[in-house]
């Protein structure tokens, strides 16, 4: 493969920058080959990546890892006699995937109106719990934060357990502020006297989440970065000790050639990453029962656009008979996806290793997929975190505000949440390699899947950041509102949805949306629609059923799907 051009430093320390504009689709196979290469598993011949066709403008974002998963979609379903023919993908239609959480429409009514009316809060179940819109100080407790270092910035995050934030710094909840403009100068005023170390520290002690804001070379010399380096960003293998369990044919269903048809999944995860992950193998024709806490709080529109396909089932694992019914449910499941802290799980009995002695008991291997910020091993990996949190850490925060023109060291969350749906989407992949490796070869897998690998890999040369001018052609294009570092990521959603709808018809393309006459939250249920397209449309990813509220199915068992 040709080496790809770069420019060191336009962006500051670590960055790469292409010396030469190429459009999307051209882009977008150039690193299918990169990637192709690079991964374990993955097909190492170049005449089968030449089964996909890119289609679309030139500047949207890269649907490499869409193209990769239907690549071995047509692996698996070659096993079941079906031939899916060539594969498309629009990358128009990709350039919107990351904004997939925010893409509902309603009765009529996007998101950002239902937002703005007051109905988002009363569609399905009000299960954020105030944690981050109860007040103005709540909304700007998820924000960037100069510290007492000099151009060394922070991003903050109160979790979804805000009260643990304020009381940690000496802040009233409830303070009169009139705005979040206040609210934010309010809370900058306590932060900013603090070192980002201290910061680190203080956030440790009490279990939150927070990250310094890097630049990508500054996280590059981290002892936390050196580890996650030493693993590939698709990180998938066979469980030592399991290669005794009996291959495992893919199920056959009638009138269902997806390629995941009749795999069972069991979610334990919430906001974005791991439900993305579950909603792209509910298109891929998997079963998926998302397990969800009672107890926990979660952004309300997620249950509008991430749970199509899927059953949402409450239990409470502080309670042994939820438990034990969360063991039985184990039992029948192919894949298992859990999206809390590293070996959080363990501690309730249902970590990697009891898992895999059960698949051991059943002899029925199954694929663990760990889902978290940071990765398996190092200093953080046990550490809490959001997207923002791997924003911060590998150094995109810190490329958008260089990219703005904010002084050195701030920090601006990227327009949308990339990280999140990236990682959903490489969490994907790693599910297809190991059940089509459990089909040939039997055994158990267990993928490690982490947001900030799904950044960092982004920052090397042989992916390249946009030129300067490229970036002023994309905002002459869509005359994006500013951005800065305040902004919460609902408010960013905003600004990016503003200018597609003002400035393009991409919101009016209905082929790229899913769209469902009747839903349990309203009529003309709309979600952005899977990304891959099979030649043989019988094949192609869709959702058969709409999205549904939170804790919707009250009583759940592998019998009744």
């Amino acid at each position: 493969m040709a080496e790809h051009k770069t420019t060191e430093g336009v962006y500051g320390p670590g960055t790469y920058t292409d010396t030469e504009f190429i459009p999307i689709p051209q882009d977008s196979q150039r690193l299918l080959k990169h990637l192709a290469q690079i991964t374990p598993g993955f097909t190492k011949d170049p005449k089968i990546l030449e089964d996909v066709q890119f289609t679309g403008s030139d500047l949207p974002v890269l649907p490499v890892i869409h193209a990769m998963m239907a690549i071995v979609s047509k692996d698996i379903l070659a096993t079941k006699g079906v031939d899916t023919g060539k594969i498309s993908i629009d990358t128009d239609h990709a350039g919107m995937y990351p904004a997939m959480c925010s893409l509902v429409a309603i009765n009529g009514k996007t998101m950002v109106e239902m937002a703005k009316d007051g109905s988002l809060s009363k569609m399905g179940k009000n299960v954020e719990k105030g944690a981050m819109h109860a007040n103005h100080m709540r909304t700007r407790s998820w924000a960037i934060y100069p510290t007492r270092d000099k151009n060394v910035w922070y991003q903050v995050i109160a979790n979804l357990r805000p009260q643990i934030f304020f009381d940690a710094y000496g802040l009233d909840d409830n303070a009169p502020v009139k705005n979040v403009d206040e609210a934010y100068e309010l809370i900058k005023s306590v932060i900013s006297q603090y070192s980002a170390r201290e910061l680190e520290q203080k956030n440790m002690e009490h279990g939150l989440c927070g990250n310094t804001v890097f630049s990508p070379a500054g996280w590059r010399k981290t002892m936390m970065a050196k580890a996650l380096d030493r693993h590939p960003v698709i990180d998938y293998e066979k469980i030592v000790g399991s290669a005794d369990l009996p291959p495992v044919p893919f199920p056959i269903v009638p009138n269902d050639n997806r390629p995941l048809a009749g795999i069972k999944v069991v979610e334990l995860a919430r906001v974005i990453a791991g439900p993305v992950l579950c909603a792209l193998l509910t298109s891929l024709g998997a079963e998926v029962v998302k397990v969800q806490s009672p107890n926990l709080a979660d952004p309300n529109v997620l249950q509008l656009s991430l749970t199509p396909g899927k059953y949402t089932h409450p239990l409470d694992l502080t309670v042994e008979p939820d438990c034990q019914q969360l063991q039985k449910i184990l039992e029948g499941a192919d894949v298992i996806v859990q999206a809390f802290r590293l070996r959080s799980m363990k501690h309730k009995g249902f970590g990697l290793a009891d898992m895999v002695e059960m698949a051991r008991k059943r002899n029925k291997g199954l694929v663990y997929v760990d889902l978290n910020c940071y990765g398996q091993e190092g200093t953080y990996a046990e550490r809490p975190g959001y997207q923002q949190s791997a924003d911060a850490a590998s150094g995109c925060s810190y490329i958008m505000g260089r990219a703005y023109g904010f002084e050195e060291g701030t920090g601006v969350l990227p327009s949308l949440p990339v990280a999140d749906m990236m990682t959903g989407a490489v969490g994907a992949l790693d599910v297809l390699l190991a059940l089509r490796d459990r089909a040939q070869h039997g055994g158990s897998y267990h993928a490690s899947t982490v947001l900030v690998a799904s950044n960092t890999i982004q920052l090397t040369p042989e992916f390249g950041l946009y030129q300067r001018e490229t970036v002023q052609k994309v905002q002459e294009t869509f005359n994006f509102a500013k951005m800065t570092p305040d902004q919460h990521m609902e408010d960013l959603l905003i600004v990016v949805l503003d200018g597609w709808r003002s400035h393009s018809d991409l919101l009016q393309r209905k082929e790229f949306f899913a769209h469902f006459k009747e839903s349990p939250f309203g009529r003309d249920h709309y979600i952005l629609g899977p990304l891959i397209k099979f030649e043989n449309e019988s094949a192609s990813p869709r959702w058969d059923r709409s999205p549904v509220p939170f804790c919707f199915h009250e009583k759940f068992s592998w019998s009744a799907v």
